[in-house]
């Protein structure tokens, strides 16, 4: 997949910098949206600190609100939405139905850029209709950013916790002593690095994080999101009729 250049001017009007670094949203009509998209590829346009809230602090403890309302709610569990293959290309799946919003481009985006790994090794797979996996499916009323950000954003950083655990256990190193980065896991103290191919299937048998342990990158540090450099995903077979299906069938 070509990357595209970056069109400051463009990424501006969609995503705006607080005083304290932050991101928050900023509106911008449909038509203006489209037309960037054409010009420059996809861009998620997220608020970051705006979602987090939105997600975790917005009602009292105990009361349903967002996805949580919704019919099997959201799901985190990176087992269920990342495969990492022995040379490395790493599947997420799309849970959400694509037409034409973006969403198989934003929310594995999303995973991928807290995983650490290169958009180009991804590829997307489409999951067929199951809620008690997935978590809520409804593609409508334009919550699938809304309410899977923060989940898809989870998924990705306990997958990337466990490929870090992987890799120390295999160290014999405390695993505060490595970091894992662009597909691979990295022990500054003796250069040792081991890829995410090399440390998937010993990953994949670890215990899934808590969700309150992991260590959620700072926005300041996303490769992806907000960026504007990636293409939708398969915007080329969109256009050209290469694409099978990218709406969910229950199997």
């Amino acid at each position: 997949m070509k990357k595209l250049p970056d069109r400051p001017e463009l990424n501006a009007d969609m995503c705006d910098t607080a005083d304290d670094g932050s991101l928050y949203i900023v509106n911008i009509s449909r038509r203006a949206f489209l037309k960037d998209v054409a010009l420059t590829g996809f861009v998620l346009a997220a608020g970051f600190p705006a979602l987090i809230r939105a997600d975790e602090t917005a009602a009292p403890v105990g009361n349903k609100y967002g996805a949580d309302a919704m019919p099997h709610g959201w799901v985190d569990n990176p087992l269920v939405f990342i495969a990492i293959a022995a040379d490395g290309i790493v599947t997420i799946v799309c849970h959400r139905s694509e037409m034409g919003q973006g969403v198989r481009t934003s929310l594995p985006m999303v995973v991928a850029d807290e995983l650490e790994t290169d958009w180009q090794k991804v590829r997307v797979e489409q999951a067929p209709g199951d809620e008690v996996r997935y978590g809520n499916q409804d593609t409508d009323g334009s919550r699938s950013m809304r309410h899977f950000f923060l989940p898809m954003r989870r998924a990705g950083a306990a997958a990337r916790t466990m490929l870090e655990a992987a890799a120390a256990a295999q160290w014999r190193v405390p695993v505060q002593e490595v970091r894992a980065e662009q597909d691979h896991v990295f022990h500054p103290a003796t250069g040792r690095t081991l890829g995410y191919g090399q440390l998937a299937e010993a990953a994949a048998k670890l215990p899934v994080p808590a969700r309150e342990t992991l260590r959620l990158k700072n926005p300041a540090d996303f490769r992806y999101i907000g960026k504007g450099q990636a293409g939708i995903y398969d915007g080329q077979d969109m256009v050209t009729g290469r694409v099978k299906s990218n709406t969910i069938k229950s199997e």
